[in-house]
């Protein structure tokens, strides 16, 4: 058993040290198609530029492949198996390359260049070429942060392990909020922008409904600014956001700011109390979204 975990560990450390250079070949084929886009060349497209896309292309799908087998993701996707794996290799450039095969070649190099981050957030590894660094999967905020103007901003936000598309699918799945939130209910009505919607809440076991006019960016985030009805010198400024940033997670950020003070429920009392309730919804919406994709 443990000749066998030595062998592991020693095949583990090979692969890694091939991960690098095959990452520093992909980058090192990046540099040369940045060079070859600021050469002078006799007409807009030459062989030459199908080439050196060509080259990167087949670079990245060997590192693609090489992260597959590694990490055990996608190995259906490896063409001859991780057991022998087939090296990927351009194929000859056409004589004549038209505008067509430079944008198809460079649709395909982002695509590839997102799922190679993908990998490497997912799976910390060269973690170093992914633009802007990867996500923090431990991410969970909530607290109260005072503004100039004298508002109360509560800020809450949590990593979610899903797309943004899949994250939204179930935000705004309103008929099933009920089964897993224990605040939110739900928002009926309207619900496009500008639209006239009820947002209902549960308050110690009974729903509550307060009427909004809705802000609605489909995919992106919804929100509502109105006088609270229960403090009515206080408006709330209530956002749903739901971001991606490195592509392998959802950042999805819940906001409320909190302009205005009440006798009855102080904006600093309420603000307290909304940043427990916003990350314990941020929790359950991570727990439901996760559970189902």
């Amino acid at each position: 058993m443990m000749w066998s975990q030595a062998l592991r560990r020693r095949s583990f450390s090979r692969m890694r040290k091939m991960l690098k250079l095959m990452s520093f070949t992909v980058l090192v084929s990046m540099v040369a198609l940045v060079a070859a886009l600021y050469s002078p060349v006799a007409s807009a497209q030459t062989r030459s530029d199908v080439e050196v896309r060509d080259q990167l292309i087949a670079n990245q799908g060997n590192l693609l492949n090489a992260y597959r087998c590694l990490f055990a993701v996608d190995t259906d996707q490896v063409p001859g198996g991780c057991s022998s794996p087939d090296t990927v290799e351009p194929d000859p450039a056409p004589a004549n390359p038209t505008q067509q095969d430079i944008d198809t070649r460079d649709e395909q190099i982002q695509s590839h260049e997102a799922l190679l981050n993908i990998y490497r957030c997912r799976f910390a590894v060269d973690t170093q070429l992914v633009p802007g660094g990867c996500l923090d999967r431990s991410r969970a905020t909530a607290e109260v942060r005072p503004q100039d103007d004298g508002s109360l901003l509560v800020y809450s936000d949590i990593v979610i392990e899903a797309t943004p598309e899949q994250v939204w699918e179930v935000l705004t799945d309103f008929d099933a909020m009920p089964d897993w939130s224990s605040s939110l209910q739900g928002v009926v009505g309207d619900l496009n922008d500008g639209g006239q919607a009820t947002a209902i809440y549960l308050n110690e076991g009974v729903p509550q409904e307060f009427p909004h006019i809705l802000t609605w960016e489909e995919g992106r985030s919804f929100s509502w600014s109105d006088p609270l009805a229960f403090a009515p010198g206080i408006v709330d400024h209530h956002r749903f956001i739901v971001d991606s940033t490195d592509g392998s997670a959802t950042l999805f950020v819940q906001t409320d700011q909190l302009t205005g003070d009440d006798a009855n429920f102080p904006a600093s009392a309420l603000a307290g109390f909304l940043r427990g309730l916003y990350a314990q919804f941020n929790q359950e919406l991570k727990a439901e979204v996760e559970r189902r994709f």
